[in-house]
């Protein structure tokens, strides 16, 4: 919805500047026949409805008329937060390597005020849309109601007792509805005038410049142009009964107008319905019109033309080259540094170090930059880091600033930048990733590599939490087509992706390997079970068990995409009412079955374990968390009918429960998800 509120916006912008054009070439068309003043407005209502449009030279719009950015998610050149060159700065899409979260809970949008005021602006829109369609149906429903014992005239022509001016109702097929008591000259003039407005499907295209003015009705220049759109419609609609029944009726049909005038505009308020309205500038207007001379319509024609072309076409854009964006990159750098006067600059390197053909429609090329920056005095910024020589550059941790642009018509577009610290770029394999994870988080690319057969595998993590895999199919879809580990995510939302170790592009890695599995060779790559163990223990570390796999054939990157929760058992201490964060001691559950490591741990199960189970604490260091609002505190209820019952209480009551516990903790069963305790339990002890 967001996107649409903006394209929305910026096509109402520049619909206020079609629309002063329109109203001051209608003030310089004011002697000339108003059917070409009423074609005008038709480039306003198609500004107003279509986002896109053709370049040319003569445009009339300002370059830079859209000031709202079309798309508030996609890459914008970064922006600097201290005077302090190479460091960590804020992108909207960071790149994280192989080794890095994609994505973590504190990356998630902030409410700035803008974003507020916008979310706020939205539904406000949205309100006011709801309410004019409403109004508008109400009042159609209510004039068809009216309407519905008029009597039939002739053909599409009713009367009806009780209106008091003529108007035409309906789309599909329109009627005309005439006062009762009219003269048969004035009859003849009022329904000829109505015939012209269906003939020109004038009851199609009101309506549809009622439906814009509903979407755009916070612009009060939409207002004023479907208003003063309606009143070209009546006067062009007048001059066209004119030029068909001579001029010597002016007098008569001016007549005929003043006395179906009741000083107001039409009330029936539907859209669907209009009829007469500003009867004076009618009147004065049918007195003052004549026809036009052959010159003055050849002229008007001409102009009407040129001004649909400027109005409706955009200023053609200059053809920016690779180099201008790197020195606008450059320049919006330099108006970060708020304590420090840039003297002097120099773009030190600008090579293209890969290009894709394969990921989007268009072609893609990663550029990388290195520049340096004087400035008057180095003493002056926040910190030294990044300073070569007195020299700013952007080489701190997060690497070298990486270009990244599309192709469309040989003509290069900036999509964002990337870096070089984040990613490793010695590869293809590397860069391709790189360039994949950029493009899913503009949106660009789906939230899955390889669509098709996915399975999910959650498995925990050696200090207990739960994460999960997301393996697909890169080459061949079924039985005999390898699988590949694309992604994996941990309990905290944090998301990772998996980067091929190799030299060559990542589909011919994998091309090479389904080979291999045809052949015989690598027949593990067709077991996603074992695909997702190998990845575990050997590129991530972890020991667990294939029987520690919990997998879902038939997956989707849906289910991917929600966190894993994570039950973990230990001691809680400091659980307070004050603040939002408690103290956590991890413990290992062990039970028989676990007995081939008593040895190793000197555990007696006949001493150390009369009740069937040992609680193995390997390190009293604790770790922080955090409980919400929404956070379940659970106790035990023996009770209700069981020694391992249990109820749902307040935190406060939780508390209190374990106040005499000891300084050790209370040993608790917690789950977690996205970085937060979603519940605390009481253990059950045998």
């Amino acid at each position: 919805m967001a996107q649409l509120f903006v394209h929305t916006l910026n096509m109402s912008i520049t619909g206020i500047y079609v629309i002063l054009f329109v109203i001051v070439s209608r003030m310089l068309f004011r002697k000339v026949p108003k059917i070409y003043s009423y074609a005008l407005w038709s480039v306003v209502w198609f500004r107003l409805v279509c986002p896109f449009s053709f370049e040319s030279a003569f445009s009339f719009i300002p370059a830079q008329v859209q000031s709202v950015p079309l798309n508030r998610i996609y890459s914008q050149p970064p922006q600097m937060q201290s005077e302090i060159s190479g460091l960590e700065e804020q992108t909207v899409n960071p790149m994280m390597s192989a080794s890095a979260p994609l994505t973590t809970p504190a990356a998630e949008l902030s409410s700035t005020p803008t974003n507020i005021w916008f979310e706020i602006g939205q539904y406000l829109w949205l309100f006011g849309i709801a309410l004019l369609i409403a109004y508008s149906i109400v009042t159609t429903v209510r004039l068809r109601r009216r309407l519905k014992n008029a009597s039939p005239v002739f053909k599409n022509i009713y009367e009806k007792i009780g209106i008091t001016t003529p108007f035409v109702f309906g789309v599909l097929r329109p009627k005309i509805y005439l006062p009762v008591g009219l003269h048969d000259q004035e009859r003849a003039y009022i329904i000829k005038h109505e015939q012209v407005h269906i003939q020109r499907l004038d009851h199609i295209i009101k309506p549809f410049a009622f439906a814009l003015l509903c979407i755009h009705w916070f612009n009060p220049f939409v207002w004023v142009a479907f208003f003063l759109m309606s009143d070209d419609m009546e006067k062009s609609c007048d001059e066209s009964v004119i030029r068909q029944l001579g001029s010597e009726i002016k007098k008569d049909y001016s007549t005929s107008l003043l006395s179906l005038s009741t000083g107001k505009r039409f009330l029936g308020g539907s859209p669907l319905a209009f009829g007469e309205s500003n009867t004076k500038g009618r009147i004065i207007n049918i007195l003052h019109y004549k026809k036009p001379a052959f010159w003055v319509v050849i002229v008007a024609v001409t102009a009407v033309a040129a001004l649909c072309v400027g109005l409706l076409s955009n200023p053609r854009k200059a053809d920016l080259t690779v180099n201008d964006y790197a020195e606008q990159y450059v320049d919006q750098r330099i108006t970060d540094f708020k304590n420090v006067k840039i003297v002097d600059r120099k773009i030190t390197k600008l090579e293209k170090i890969a290009e894709f053909d394969e990921l989007l429609s268009m072609p893609l090329e990663i550029w990388a930059l290195e520049y340096r920056l004087k400035p008057d005095d180095p003493d002056k910024l926040i910190l030294a880091e990044g300073l070569t020589d007195g020299l700013i550059t952007e080489e701190g941790s997060m690497g070298k600033p990486m270009l990244i642009f599309s192709y469309e018509n040989s003509s290069p577009q900036y999509l964002g930048v990337i870096r070089s610290g984040e990613n490793d770029m010695t590869t293809k394999s590397g860069q391709e990733m790189a360039l994949r994870v950029f493009l899913e988080g503009n949106g660009q690319l789906p939230h899955v590599t390889y669509p098709g057969n996915l399975v999910l595998v959650k498995f925990p993590l050696s200090t207990g939490e739960t994460s999960q895999l997301l393996l697909s199919q890169p080459v061949v879809q079924g039985d005999s087509g390898i699988w590949c580990v694309e992604r994996w995510k941990d309990t905290n939302g944090n998301e990772y992706y998996n980067t091929p170790q190799t030299e060559i592009a990542i589909a011919d890695y994998y091309a090479r390997l389904q080979t291999q599995a045809a052949q015989g060779e690598n027949a593990s790559l067709l077991n996603p079970l074992q695909v997702a163990l190998q990845y575990i223990n050997k590129d991530l570390g972890q020991h667990v068990a294939k029987d520690q796999l919990a997998a879902e054939y038939d997956a989707t990157a849906k289910d991917f995409a929600g966190t894993p929760e994570s039950t973990l058992l230990g001691y809680v201490l400091n659980l307070s009412m004050y603040h939002d964060s408690f103290d956590f001691d991890k413990v290992e559950w062990l039970t028989l079955k676990d007995s081939a490591r008593f040895k190793n741990l000197n555990i007696n199960p006949d001493v150390d374990m009369p009740g069937g189970f040992y609680v193995l604490n390997k390190s009293t260091d604790t770790e922080p968390l955090k409980d919400t609002a929404e956070t379940k505190y659970i106790l035990l209820d023996p009770e209700s009918g069981g020694a391992n019952q249990t109820k749902i209480v307040s935190k406060q009551a939780f508390i209190e429960h374990f106040k005499p516990s000891p300084d050790s903790g209370v040993l608790c069963t917690i789950t977690s998800k996205d970085g937060y305790v979603t519940s605390i339990a009481e253990k059950y002890l045998p």
